[in-house]
């Protein structure tokens, strides 16, 4: 690996640490930013859904310049604007402008997913175990924050530290990326790397893109979920306000020890497909126990679990697979994937808000059916994309399946051509007909679905229909 790569790497994960502080760094100090804004704790918290609002209107539009003006530019871009949110935020007291700051936040939340996992998807090795990485850096950065609150405020000193940190970690890393030379992604007219397919038919190509951008939804729901209701449920079933927070902190702890444990799996083992359904399936289970099993010591495995599961990577692994299928246009597939997850973000405390004003009360019930969800897309998934290849011997095992089926669909038209052959002995026409060999052709071009493989595929089809007038001329 070269010291360029791994720059690049040291540099996307340390973006994502970063971003772990940036997602709770609001709600961690939010006492603090009220007093600065002079208003109440509940204004002060309507300001985070400007992150989801930000989100939501730039991921298309990051995803489509991640792929027209390159990846580095998006990724130069999201890096200054969560500067920008870090270094202005604890300085701020207008109250709009915090809002606008909140948005800014997202719309660079959008810029550094655009252009990190289409480059991801691009590189050489180990792409998946590299996203799910991205993820434990996040649970990292989320894990640390609240720690630096706390050592911040028993040596009383200002809050605003909280954010001069993250601040300084990202104009350190904007230097190293701002001089690193991204193949393939720089110039006036950037064009998007093509990556690896999956080779999987189009019908089927159809069905699991849409069922992974539905999956984009259901995995960002069922988290905010739980991570919204989970001390208050505790709370009504008779927990103490103690063990109700501390569920959450060993959801946090399973998310990291999920994410880790998955990127050993994914590096060590070609299993993504079977990892991929069994955590699903751990999620719905965990959770289905969490809000039916209301025993303190089993409900803190059950959080762990979940944690584990839910937040270990899942959405990271979907969208892999998804930019699997597709050899171009991994920037906009990138931002449509998380636009959905946005949709999750802006829906779910309507959702949830409206349950509650209906006397619902045991919340998480509702979160078990997405996680069931969730499950149904993983068998979707499961049963449709064939199993990525892991090595070169993987790769010639597939090739050697296709050559089989290639000898019994030429074994089939071999046959059709001896009775094309009566019918032109019958009809005194013409072995050769090139009329027809065009026509072929031109299907050939209609039917293959890049364009650069077109001239490959009529080479094949051509050599396919001479050796076919060869047979022909051999039955005389």
């Amino acid at each position: 690996m070269s010291t360029q790569h791994q720059r690049l790497k040291a540099g996307l994960f340390t973006n994502y640490l970063v971003h772990g502080f940036g997602m709770i760094i609001l709600t961690q100090n939010l006492l603090p930013l009220a007093h600065n804004w002079s208003t109440s704790l509940a204004t002060a918290s309507y300001m985070l859904s400007g992150i989801g609002i930000g989100r939501l209107l730039a991921y298309l539009l990051m995803g489509t310049l991640s792929d027209t003006v390159g990846r580095k530019t998006v990724l130069l871009f999201g890096m200054v604007t969560y500067g920008l949110f870090f270094a202005l935020s604890p300085l701020n007291h207008s109250l709009g402008l915090a809002y606008g700051l909140s948005v800014l936040a997202g719309v660079a939340n959008s810029a550094l997913d655009a252009g990190t996992y289409p480059l991801l998807a691009e590189s050489q090795g180990q792409q998946d175990a590299n996203a799910v990485l991205l993820k434990a850096f996040i649970s990292i950065g989320e894990f640390i924050l609240p720690l630096l609150i706390i050592a911040l405020n028993q040596q009383q000193l200002w809050f605003g530290l909280s954010f001069y940190l993250p601040a300084a970690l990202l104009l350190v890393n904007l230097l190293n990326i701002a001089s690193l030379k991204i193949t393939g992604q720089e110039g006036q007219v950037a064009k998007a790397k093509l990556g690896p397919t999956i080779p999987i038919s189009r019908p089927k190509k159809m069905v699991v893109t849409a069922a992974l951008l539905v999956y984009g939804y259901t995995a960002m729901a069922v988290m905010i979920w739980f991570t919204q209701w989970i001390s208050i449920f505790a709370k009504s079933i008779g927990f103490s306000s103690t063990n109700a927070h501390l569920l959450l902190s060993a959801y946090s702890l399973g998310s990291i020890t999920g994410a880790l444990a998955v990127v050993l799996f994914l590096r060590r083992l070609s299993i993504k497909k079977e990892l991929f359904f069994g955590m699903n399936l751990i999620s719905l289970l965990s959770l289905a126990t969490l809000t039916w099993v209301h025993v303190l010591p089993v409900a803190m495995g059950a959080a762990f679990c979940f944690g584990a599961a839910a937040a270990g990577g899942l959405m990271q692994m979907a969208l892999t697979t998804l930019l699997s299928l597709f050899q171009q246009h991994k920037g906009l597939l990138t931002g449509l994937f998380f636009s959905f997850g946005s949709l999750a973000s802006f829906s779910v405390p309507l959702i949830t808000g409206w349950l509650v004003k209906e006397g619902q009360q045991n919340m998480l019930a509702f979160d078990v059916l997405i996680a069931a969800l969730g499950l149904v897309i993983a068998c979707i998934v499961t049963c449709l994309v064939p199993k990525e290849e892991q090595s070169l011997a993987d790769a010639r095992r597939h090739i050697s399946q296709l050559d089989r089926r290639l000898i019994q669909l030429l074994d089939e038209r071999t046959a059709a051509v001896s009775r094309v052959h009566q019918f032109k002995q019958v009809e005194g026409v013409p072995v050769e007909d090139l009329k027809r060999e065009a026509v072929v052709l031109q299907a050939v071009a209609k039917n293959t679905n890049d364009p650069a493989l077109i001239p490959y595929h009529q080479a094949v089809l051509q050599s396919i229909m001479d050796q076919s007038k060869k047979y022909q001329s051999s039955l005389k």
